[in-house]
């Protein structure tokens, strides 16, 4: 009788076990997902918008992940060639004709990547990501990729771009970031927004990257935490969201997306919520505003609706103090 209890006790613990490794891969599965659609979108941007960004890098499709981004033993099968490796490309991009997942990355341009580390925090995967960023903007990227445990070199016909990481942030909040080097959409926000929601709320983002919203916020010494609610503070960060509202409009016209779409955006139910409702920021116009703001942006400066659009009244502004 005890031999049997002890045999359920296994069968039901390995059950449960077997659940939940299937639960998580379920989960990075539609991570996965979340992640590919983003960057498609991102590289549209990204690409459209190179000649507004100081800071330039090459667009592959390539998307990157690294071993130490995991619990131990929960994604072993995807590093078999290596502990930097391909997690999945971009559909049209240069590396879906040369690239698989779970290649291997042995060496980009010349810098091998076995003597790669994490800076801080943050995975080996970013330190890829920077050697990647630190290659010709107009390309080819030649990288010595490892497949079936086999070492051989490739080339991508990148494209330009402006040059930030792109990821999607395991959270549940209806919230975007960028720190002016990483754009991060949280999947609870990314799993709920249409293509062309997702492309608005990218945009507003890499407007904080294309007016270079970080730095100059640290060169005023503006604080981003509790206090930056109060005050100055709250003043100048309320201003850079506008300013990046602003900006976006021009980045969807130039990559080709109708710009009516942001106002739509903030005017719907998602919008609202993601702009905080009743409970928003202080550093945050309501979502009614922001869409007046756009529309005025529209028609004061984007009359045919569609780019080329060479915003130069707001990059502008990139140069000069705060007011």
């Amino acid at each position: 009788m005890r031999l049997f209890r002890e045999l359920l006790a296994l069968a039901t613990a390995l059950a449960c076990s077997s659940q939940a490794a299937a639960q998580e891969a379920a989960s990075l599965d539609a991570l996965l997902q979340q992640d590919v659609r983003l960057a498609t979108i991102a590289e549209r941007l990204m690409g459209a918008n190179h000649e507004l960004c100081r800071q330039q890098m090459p667009l592959t499709g390539m998307i990157l992940h690294s071993l130490d981004q995991y619990t131990k033993g929960g994604q072993d099968a995807a590093f078999v060639n290596g502990p930097i490796a391909v997690s999945a490309v971009v559909p049209g991009s240069p590396a879906e004709a040369t690239l698989r997942p779970t290649d291997g990355l042995a060496a980009i341009g010349t810098t091998p990547t076995a003597g790669m580390k994490a800076d801080g925090k943050s995975p080996v995967r970013d330190t890829a990501f920077a050697a990647l960023a630190e290659q010709p903007a107009q390309g080819p990227v030649r990288l010595e990729i490892v497949r079936q445990g086999q070492e051989q070199a490739v080339s991508l016909d990148a494209k330009p771009g402006c040059r930030v990481l792109v990821e999607i942030r395991v959270a549940d909040g209806l919230n975007g970031r960028s720190d002016g080097r990483v754009i991060q959409v949280n999947y609870g926000l990314a799993a709920v927004a249409t293509d062309e929601e997702l492309a608005v709320v990218f945009a507003h983002e890499l407007a904080h990257v294309v007016l270079e919203h970080r730095r100059r916020l640290k060169a005023a010494g503006v604080d981003k935490g509790f206090f930056g609610e109060f005050g100055r503070n709250q003043q100048l960060n309320r201003q850079v969201e506008v300013e990046a509202d602003r900006m976006a409009v021009h980045l969807l016209a130039n990559a080709g997306y109708d710009p009516r779409i942001a106002p739509k955006f903030w005017r719907s139910s998602l919008g609202q919520r993601t702009s905080g409702g009743l409970t928003r920021s202080r550093v945050y116009p309501s979502a009614e505003a922001r869409a007046v703001l756009i529309e005025r942006e529209i028609s004061d400066y984007l009359v045919a609706g569609a780019g080329p659009s060479f915003p130069g009244h707001l990059l502008a502004r990139r140069d000069r103090p705060f007011d």
